[in-house]
């Protein structure tokens, strides 16, 4: 009998001895050795700090996650919280969310270096590379209801001082410059709240309002202020689907879908004084076309602004395209944006600029000259070093006949305009779109009849 007494209390010290040095598991020693993390762990609950199993920051957790045989994990700025629990089990069962995951990573592959090393540099969670695809799917032509743009989702109030929108570029669907910016609101964020949930809650509903919240609830951490609807619920529903979809995606392997990030791209950037035609350049650099355009999604037109724009490029390419930009042959011509006015005809720009009418048709696909709407915005070649264009003949603002009714009909023929047929009745397009139930700015088409004096 002592000596199964002893036995056992031998066993039971092991087991105790076990658990209180952590253990492991299956697989561990192909993990990361624990390093400090060089960013304040906020202060957590001890409940949620055992469901918790630590990488430390700034390492790429592709490299270890994909087939280890542990268990999945975050970093430890982060807790698999039961409603993080919830939203991963909802992945897993959901085909078009699995679907819609791997389709956003593939879109990630040529910025996937870049947004990586920024990680590294600005000292943020690895798992902030799995931020676009609850915010945008990876997609720089993404665009939320409310306005938000690109892979980050910036509003047009929200993205200074670090990207513009003019004619020429929308910066917001730069990945370099919205990367950037990103980062620097998401380190702001940190540096006020002391915590990355927290930070990430500012970065969906705003870092006052998430302020404003903690200094109202001392003490409590993001889950039980989430608990207590103290904050949007969008922002609710951010967090939880954020860390899920980060699960998820940093274990595709597992799951039978190894991500092959070969396809990701260095970018270089080269500073311009001059427009350049991408098509131009990737012919000449021999290039993919949408490997420039992929580059610079920022652009309005596939051609860069007339000066002050930072083209960037494949790593490879770097030396046959400063070759090419420093040949004064290769340099491309102006081009001016026009917005098109009442009575404004593709022929008429063609004289006064200079290209040909095919030119213009090429610059502008998708334009008919017989339906030229007010407007909209042409790209002009400018062949001639001429000023702004000016419409030769003024249109007049007064109806020679306002109170008579419109009682003939005038059919429209090819090349007609609103414009032209006012002028031709001596009236104005204001009151001929009115009395034929029109808005100024539409298109008429060749056969349609109109009331006209």
């Amino acid at each position: 009998m002592g000596w199964h007494i002893l036995r056992r209390k031998a066993l039971i010290y092991f087991l105790l001895s076990f658990f209180l040095q952590g253990g492991y598991s299956a697989g561990e020693q192909e993990r990361v050795p624990e390093q400090p993390a060089s960013i304040p762990i906020p202060r957590i609950e001890q409940k949620s700090a055992q469901r918790s199993q630590y990488i430390p920051l700034s390492y790429d957790v592709t490299s270890v996650r994909q087939s280890h045989g542990g268990p999945e994990v975050l970093s430890s700025v982060f807790t698999l919280e039961p409603v993080v629990e919830e939203n991963y089990k909802r992945i897993l069962k959901s085909t078009e969310d699995q679907f819609r995951i791997r389709i956003a990573l593939e879109r990630a592959k040529p910025y996937a270096s870049f947004i990586r090393r920024k990680i590294e540099e600005y000292k943020l969670p690895p798992e902030i590379f799995y931020l676009p695809i609850v915010e945008s799917l990876y997609n720089p032509f993404a665009r939320s209801p409310q306005g938000a743009v690109g892979i980050w989702q910036f509003m047009a109030d929200s993205m200074h001082p670090w990207m513009v929108r003019n004619e020429w570029v929308d910066e917001r669907r730069d990945f370099w410059k919205s990367t950037v910016g990103a980062f620097e609101k998401l380190s702001l964020n940190y540096r006020y709240t002391k915590d990355w949930l927290f930070a990430l809650a500012a970065y969906n509903c705003g870092l006052n309002r998430v302020l404003y919240v903690m200094q109202t609830n001392p003490g409590k951490d993001y889950w039980r202020i989430a608990e207590a609807r103290l904050l949007p619920r969008e922002t609710r529903a951010y967090i939880p689907r954020f860390l899920a979809v980060a699960r998820y995606a940093s274990y595709l392997g597992r799951k039978g879908y190894t991500l092959d990030w070969g396809g990701s791209i260095q970018w270089i950037q080269i500073p311009l004084s001059f427009p350049v035609d991408l098509r131009v350049l990737a012919k000449k650099a021999d290039i993919n076309l949408e490997t420039l355009l992929i580059g610079n999604r920022e652009l309005q037109f596939p051609i860069t602004p007339p000066k002050n724009y930072t083209l960037k490029v494949p790593e490879q390419y770097i030396e046959k395209i400063q070759t090419i930009l420093k040949d004064e042959k290769n340099r491309l011509i102006n081009f001016v944006v026009h917005t098109v006015g009442p009575g404004d005809t593709l022929y008429d720009l063609s004289l006064h600029f200079g290209p040909p009418l095919s030119m213009l048709l090429e610059y502008n696909p998708g334009i008919r000259p017989e339906t030229l709407q007010v407007g909209t915005k042409l790209l002009i070649p400018k062949l001639k070093d001429v000023g702004p264009f000016k419409r030769s003949i003024p249109i007049s603002n007064t109806d020679l006949s306002p109170t008579e009714p419109f009682t003939n009909t005038y059919m429209v023929q090819e090349g007609d305009s609103l414009w032209s047929i006012a002028r031709s009745y001596r009236t104005t397009v204001d009151r001929l779109a009115r009395e034929n139930n029109l808005r100024a700015e539409d298109p008429i088409h060749p056969g349609t009849a109109l009331k006209v004096p």
